[in-house]
């Protein structure tokens, strides 16, 4: 009997963490043979990141007006694995509704979404998501999320952490600096707290250290994070790269940098920090708990809305035996998130699934 076609449906394609995990998980299980087709739900904001599918996953970017595109992803999705990808605390209960009947339909909590949720929301959210197959939360602090703030049963909520491929090495060249140059990936959303991050490298750079800083990422708060740096004066010391996509030249970017940073409110599991883990590098980030949980002691931490912390954690890092030995333990710590094992726990749900089609969801 032949396995059902995957089917990872996410609402824009632009350039993300999100989309990171979605473009993993489907070049994975294409390389090991399954049948994986990616939905975008709505055409705008398409990403040129999708080129860097495998070139045995089918991409489908729904077009029409809204009743068209969900009659279409209905009948797409028609005796597959559906497994939903949406972000910002959104429910979506139309594309719900589109997908009902289906035994096979699998959602992924990207991130503690608290600051964008009303109990009405949460409420309606566990209705809907009640009737799934399965849930998946991508760290612990998002499954406290969907346990206490949802209430979806602790036993329906699986954590599998992301993870990220092997850096893209060598394809592009980028020079290092004489400056200690500290690099942020993330789109530059409100809660990324790029103003923050700005502030306190802004201190960092008054008390006399030599650092600089990469921004890769754009986004809707950008306006508000370059006004931050012009009116420190530190604009000129920022490289403001935009939304790079391309995988080798992120990893060149990163690869050529010395301290990854962040000041993220909120996160689910970062795939930044990920990939930064990767290359070895030591770590300034604010003290959340998806943080911890992803860096451990690989990095340095600081309160959210304390500049003046993230410029001391600036001034330790000077230091090239401390930032030698954190960049040891990143290493160590980037093999926990193996794809590897990642696709595996996913392809584990989607066949038990499989194999008991008339189970009811839990």
């Amino acid at each position: 009997m032949d396995e059902p076609e995957i089917f990872l449906i996410v609402r824009r394609f632009t350039v993300g963490g999100l989309e990171r995990v979605v473009l993993l998980l489907a070049n994975e299980m294409a390389a090991r043979g399954r049948r994986v087709r990616v939905v975008v739900l709505e055409p705008a904001g398409l990403s040129a990141m999708v080129t860097e599918l495998h070139q045995g996953v089918w991409l489908h970017v729904l077009a029409g007006s809204r009743a068209t595109r969900l009659a279409k992803l209905r009948r797409l999705t028609r005796g597959g694995i559906i497994h939903l990808h949406l972000a910002e605390g959104r429910v979506h209960p139309a594309v719900r509704w589109a997908l009902r009947g289906n035994p096979a339909v699998f959602v992924t909590y990207h991130s503690d979404y608290s600051p964008v949720r009303s109990p009405w929301k949460n409420l309606l959210d566990r209705v809907i998501t009640s009737r799934s197959r399965g849930v998946i939360a991508v760290s612990e602090a998002v499954r406290d999320f969907c346990v206490d703030q949802v209430r979806l049963p602790s036993h329906a909520v699986t954590v599998i952490e992301n993870a990220v491929p092997e850096p893209v090495i060598g394809r592009v060249r980028i020079e290092r600096t004489d400056a200690l140059t500290l690099v942020a990936l993330a789109t530059v959303n409100p809660h990324k707290n790029y103003q923050g991050l700005i502030e306190g490298f802004a201190i960092a750079r008054r008390r006399g250290h030599n650092v600089r800083l990469r921004i890769i990422g754009d986004g809707p708060a950008l306006a508000d994070a370059f006004g931050t740096a012009q009116r420190l004066s530190v604009s000129s010391d920022i490289d403001w790269y935009g939304a790079l996509w391309q995988a080798s030249v992120v990893d060149a970017l990163l690869g050529t940098s010395d301290v990854f940073v962040s000041a993220s409110l909120n996160e689910g599991l970062p795939m930044s920090v990920l990939e930064g883990l990767q290359h070895g590098l030591p770590m300034i980030l604010s003290d959340i708990p998806p943080h911890r949980e992803a860096a451990g002691e690989a990095a340095l931490y600081f309160a959210c809305q304390a500049p003046e912390q993230f410029a001391d954690r600036v001034g330790e890092l000077t230091e090239q035996h401390s930032r030698r030995r954190r960049a040891g333990t990143a290493r160590s710590r980037a093999s926990m998130f193996a794809p590897a094992t990642f696709v595996d726990r996913h392809l584990a749900l989607y066949g038990a699934c499989a194999s008991n089609p008339g189970q009811e969801p839990s």
